[in-house]
């Protein structure tokens, strides 16, 4: 983007401001009549997202009315406080100055110029979606300059369409894919002059759950980001090795053409059913979805049982590929859409219901550790359900070594696994062996994808045929020399005041 391809950007992004916020109210910062119910919800989402600011030093890029200023002030040592509307900045000073501790701009956050290292957090709400690309570009790297190591970038962003309800004439923001902001902040960098690399590492990114349960609407996604510094640049850390091997975006859609739309896990749909009714999620509940992959399971819990669905996963593409498909759809599920990393997520203790993950915790090396996170976010009297690969006895053939290794998993027995369940404090542990249903789905999934081999060369080419139908024999051949297993267990959190133990005769004929 040129100087002057700027500056006509910028001339277009304050007059449309000028257009709508003649009023220094919440209605014009939200762009939506109903702007004030939905604050009431969306911002302490938003802040609790955020994290602590407790003494820490804070730019905010386009405060506006200052809706987060206050918050922010009202914890945090000191906060820059900038908007490039004059009315705003005003109305922002006129209700926050109590605080003491905040500088108010009335400037453009291209033009802000802050030393290196003079903040922990930079912090926006709906500012990127008015820049150019070239001037996120910018805008991100500036930030990296500005926070110190360890410091934190936040923003919030609307993507794919408008989701307030205002008329505009005409709407210059840039409604962005999420991905185009993945491709800026994962590839912003700076060489320090000791030669060490400083770059944001993703903490979440994820759909804001107020417009979800408000509006039905996944297309508000806030980005937190950490500045880390290393000895060289690295794209090793495990969100790209899944994205980079595994789970690239066309990898995905075979894996989703053999398990079936929305589904990246063995048995898709039905094996998913089954083990909905063992979990008999109850309307509103809120469900953990650990590893959702597509958000097909998700999909069909909230539309079947009416809960509240949180989906997580490491994989961006995995993520990104959902959150389209409900844009484009326009679906209205009750499910919200989070990429972050569940050994490292920190929810407030108790907040789920339920717990499912299916076939994805074989990417954690350290399942006690998971185990024990997965037993704090449940509320007493909370239900886990989990099905992942598993192992033999003893050491694994060359061949099922290799495997392993190549995708970076960490298998256990089931009998271990159980035992690492029991050890994290879960009650009521029931392990099942379910190889002889995973042969059965292979088997079919199998049978499938060669009868549908035209069609698959046609759509992915044969090399990409000829590896899914190698890998499915692979797997049927290590299921058949019985040391390849799939596992399923179910457990519960004791309620407070006594233990739970759920009778071991029932469960076991609930998952015959």
């Amino acid at each position: 983007m040129t100087q002057a391809t700027e500056a006509r950007e910028r001339e277009t992004q304050k007059a449309y401001w000028k257009e709508h916020s003649g009023e220094a109210t919440v209605e014009a910062m939200m762009l939506d009549s109903h702007a004030a119910e939905i604050d009431k919800l969306e911002r302490p989402e938003v802040l609790k997202l955020l994290g602590s600011v407790e003494g820490l030093r804070m730019v905010e890029l386009g405060a506006g009315i200052g809706r987060f200023t206050g918050p922010l002030a009202a914890a945090a040592k000191s906060v820059v406080a900038l908007d490039f509307m004059e009315n705003l900045i005003e109305q922002n000073r006129a209700s926050n100055s109590k605080y003491g501790n905040i500088d108010f701009r009335c400037g453009d956050a291209m033009e802000l110029s802050l030393p290196a290292g003079s903040c922990d957090v930079a912090f926006s709400n709906w500012l990127l979606m008015y820049l150019g690309d070239a001037e996120v570009q910018q805008l991100a790297r500036n930030m990296l300059s500005w926070v110190v190591e360890g410091g934190i970038v936040f923003f919030r962003e609307s993507c794919f369409r408008q989701s307030g309800d205002k008329a505009r004439k005409n709407n210059p923001t840039h409604y962005r894919n999420p991905r185009e902001y993945f491709r800026i902040f994962d590839s912003v960098q700076e060489v320090l002059p000791d030669g060490r690399v400083a770059h944001f590492e993703l903490v979440l990114c994820k759909s804001v759950d107020t417009y979800v349960r408000v509006k039905q609407n996944q297309n508000q996604v806030v980005w937190k980001w950490r500045k880390v510094i290393d000895e060289v640049a690295s794209a090793s850390a495990q969100r790209h090795f899944l994205d980079l091997n595994q789970y690239q975006s066309n990898s995905i859609l075979r894996y989703e053409r053999v398990f079936g739309s929305g589904f990246v896990s063995p048995g898709g749909l039905e094996t998913h059913k089954e083990f909905c009714r063992l979990l008999n999620p109850q309307p509103d509940e809120q469900v953990l979805d650990v590893g959702c992959g597509l958000c097909g399971g998700a999909h069909y819990m909230a539309r079947t049982y009416g809960c509240y669905v949180y989906g997580i996963d490491l994989s961006v593409n995995m993520i990104l590929t959902a959150l389209e498909r409900a844009a484009a759809a326009g679906n209205g599920d009750k499910v919200s859409f989070e990429v972050s990393d569940a050994a490292k997520r920190d929810f407030p203790a108790g907040t789920f219901d339920v717990v499912i993950s299916r076939d994805t915790l074989l990417h954690i090396g350290d399942k006690p550790a998971i185990f024990k996170r997965l037993f704090d976010v449940l509320r007493p009297g909370g239900r886990l359900l989990l099905t992942d690969y598993c192992k033999a006895s003893g050491e694994p053939s060359e061949g099922f070594a290799a495997y392993i290794a190549q995708r970076g998993y960490d298998l256990h027995t089931l009998e271990d696994y159980a035992a690492m369940l029991r050890d994290a404090g879960f009650d009521g542990v029931a392990a099942f062996d379910r190889t002889e249903q995973f042969k059965g789905s292979l088997e079919r999934e199998l049978a499938a994808a060669e009868a549908d081999r035209e069609a698959f060369i046609a759509d992915f080419g044969r090399e990409d045929y000829d590896e899914v139908v190698a890998n499915w024999r692979g797997k049927l051949e290590r299921v058949e020399a019985g040391e390849q297993k799939w596992g399923l267990f179910r457990a519960f959190k004791p309620k407070e005041g006594r233990d739970f133990h759920a009778p071991e005769v029932e469960s076991s004929k609930a998952l015959a």
